[in-house]
């Protein structure tokens, strides 16, 4: 079996998931990983051998197609008010550098699905935040890439509770 060279740019690279990703390429020879965020200092220290940091923002669009250059797979670990903005910002620099593989990270609910107490819950406390999560899976399912969308329950860095 042939090894072959994935390059793999990780937006958001200073986020809680982002870190778990990181750790799991770490030891994989075979992937270069270009780890890209607003505040490098928030990247997980030591930063894996098969790594390279660039700071920058998804809504730079020239930097963001800097970065993009040469990738096989984006992972975007991305959040805000404007994440559909983003999603569309990341999309964009996917066609203009023909890079054809994407993997997002969103949320559950975003469409209405998760049912009883739970689902009530998370309508009432972070419906409306969702909004935008919803827009961003809507543009990525429109875009004609090859992508995969997470959506995990909870993320928090304090959970279980001790």
């Amino acid at each position: 079996m042939r090894n072959i060279m994935k390059n793999v740019l990780i937006l958001g690279a200073g986020g809680q998931i982002a870190r778990h990703v990181i750790n799991q390429l770490a030891d994989k020879q075979t992937i270069k990983q270009t780890l890209f965020a607003r505040q490098p200092a928030k990247i997980h220290k030591p930063y894996p051998t098969n790594s390279k940091i660039i700071m920058g923002d998804v809504l730079n669009h020239a930097a963001l197609k800097q970065a993009m250059q040469g990738q096989d797979v984006v992972y975007a670990n991305l959040t805000g008010e404007d994440l559909d903005i983003q999603a569309n910002s990341v999309i964009a620099a996917m066609k203009a550098c023909d890079v054809k593989r994407l993997i997002f990270v969103l949320s559950l609910g975003i469409y209405d699905e998760v049912p009883g107490k739970f689902g009530e819950w998370n309508n009432a406390v972070i419906g409306e935040p969702l909004k935008p999560f919803r827009r961003a899976a809507d543009a990525i399912e429109a875009s004609g890439l090859e992508y995969t969308i997470l959506r995990p329950e909870v993320v928090n860095k304090n959970w279980p509770p001790s």
